[in-house]
């Protein structure tokens, strides 16, 4: 039995148009979904990059203040290393109170001192008889191949004692204890000689009445000394 299409041609075309359309609509939806999404999805990475490069931007300035601030720093702390070694370098390491405390212990009770002197000298003058040194000389507490000179020359300190002693004895008695002390060296005298002490007061008879009291004074022979020598802050070493 042969089937009859009672439909005409331009209904199926029609139909098919029409299909045809709607599958163009749903792939337009579909692009137009995928670009919504890709949009958000590529605004959203965009503010999460933004806020990131505002994040490494912050960053950056706080870097660049510590690298600032470390840079003043470390100035300046290489100018209190500059400061600390010409401070070092200046120091004469002399304890003055050790330096007296020795002399305390060294001077016995016969012996009174008027005056004391410390000296700096530079190195290479001449000594006492005025010839000079052939040897060299270097500080104590540097190692011997040391060639940095502090700023003011390298100095050693000379110690001049004047006093007055009881006895002649008691003045070398006082050059043998200063010899024998490890605080100084190249002792010598310079000077010894006969001299009045003053003894001290004593009342005359009382006088009569209406008259002045007289005070009387005694002398006693002593011995007067200038003795010189070096404080034991360097070493001598022949060349």
């Amino acid at each position: 039995m042969k089937e009859i299409d009672f439909l005409p041609a331009w209904y199926k075309d029609e139909r098919r148009r029409q299909g045809h359309v709607r599958r163009q609509y749903v792939a337009l939806v579909a692009v137009f979904l995928v670009m919504m999404v890709f949009n958000a999805t590529a605004i959203h990475r965009a503010n999460q990059a933004a806020a990131e490069a505002a994040n490494l931007e912050n960053q950056r300035m706080g870097a660049e203040a510590v690298v600032h601030e470390f840079g003043v720093l470390t100035k300046q702390l290489n100018e209190l290393k500059t400061r600390a070694g010409l401070v070092e370098q200046m120091d004469s390491r002399v304890d003055i109170a050790a330096l007296l405390a020795e002399m305390s212990h060294v001077i016995g009770g016969s012996v009174v001192l008027r005056k004391v002197e410390i000296q700096a000298e530079p190195f290479g003058r001449t000594d006492e008889k005025g010839q000079t040194k052939g040897s060299a000389v270097r500080l104590a507490d540097r190692p011997a191949n040391s060639d940095k000179e502090p700023p003011l020359g390298r100095v050693k300190f000379r110690i001049v004692l004047t006093g007055v002693a009881a006895h002649p004895a008691d003045v070398a008695d006082l050059v043998c204890k200063l010899d024998e002390s490890p605080y100084f060296q190249r002792v010598y005298p310079l000077f010894y000689g006969n001299a009045k002490a003053q003894a001290g007061t004593k009342s005359a008879p009382q006088p009569p009445e209406g008259g002045t009291a007289v005070k009387s004074q005694s002398a006693l022979d002593a011995t007067e000394f200038e003795i010189a020598c070096y404080l034991a802050n360097y070493k001598e070493v022949d060349e």
